[in-house]
């Protein structure tokens, strides 16, 4: 197996970075990562262990990160799926140049299936098979379920918010006065322009990928806090559903319960 570090531009002309992992041999397929809004594809656990993996059955990949994410450079508050989409295409010709006509797989995370679902159109006649794993997809009403937790939070500190009842407690005018606020504190790390908050307020991909389901495994956690299981407009034919399991699905008792299966799917 080799990994090499890949240097590329975006359309900004920030660079990015990612690491392409090649097998031995022959390469029979090829994949690429996508992760999730704060997160990175270089170091993650889900996408190093799955390069190697995926590099010993005869299948390169390229995980990369975003701008403003992991090793690449740029500003995270510029964040959009816009944005991300575009970075996903660089990447694409250049792993399109180093392998040619392949087909390729894609591993998405969290909001990487929406950069995907941007640009599936484009992408269809190349994909071979896609995982999404904890896809947040429905972008509108899960960012409106956030607005409506962590107002709740503060009001009422003992009432628990679920994707099922939020509903009853959102504010449609609040949350639009919120979100044309300015820049918003994103967890811990980072601030995040309304660009953002403006841009996906209204998407929804979840019936972006109705015409290949076939081709797509889906993989989520029963208790994920940052994409509930009940956001998705649709339910894949192929799927894993780990009970209890959080949003990045990588504790070990939720990895053996998924990630051998997702190699397998890929490599079939």
């Amino acid at each position: 197996m080799e990994t090499k570090l890949i240097e590329f531009k975006n359309k900004e002309n920030e660079t990015l970075r990612g690491i392409m992992t090649m097998p031995d041999g022959a390469v029979k397929k090829s994949a690429v990562f996508l992760h999730g809004f704060e997160r990175n594809a270089t170091v993650e656990k889900k996408f190093k262990q799955m390069a190697g993996a995926l590099a010993q059955k005869e299948i390169a990949s390229f995980r990369f990160d975003a701008s403003g994410c992991g090793l690449s450079d740029g500003d995270f508050s510029k964040t959009t799926v816009e944005k991300r989409s575009s970075e996903m295409m660089a990447a694409l010709n250049i792993f399109k140049n180093k392998f040619g006509d392949i087909k390729i797989s894609f591993v998405a995370h969290s909001l990487g299936a929406c950069v995907l679902a941007k640009e599936l159109d484009k992408l269809e006649s190349l994909i071979g098979k896609i995982i999404l794993i904890a896809p947040g997809l429905n972008q509108k009403d899960i960012l409106r379920y956030y607005f409506a937790r962590d107002l709740m939070k503060f009001k009422k500190p003992g009432l628990k918010i679920l994707f099922d009842n939020y509903k009853q407690y959102f504010d449609e005018n609040q949350f639009l006065a919120m979100i044309n606020k300015g820049d918003k504190i994103v967890n811990k790390w980072n601030y995040i322009g309304k660009q953002y908050f403006l841009e996906v307020k209204d998407l929804d991909f979840s019936h972006s990928f109705d015409s290949m389901k076939n081709k797509i495994l889906h993989v989520h956690g029963t208790a994920d806090p940052k994409v509930p299981l009940e956001s998705l407009g649709i339910v894949f034919p192929n799927r894993i559903i780990v009970p209890g399991g959080d949003h990045d699905l990588e504790r070990p008792d939720f990895w053996e319960q998924w990630f051998s299966q997702a190699v397998n799917f890929l490599e079939k």
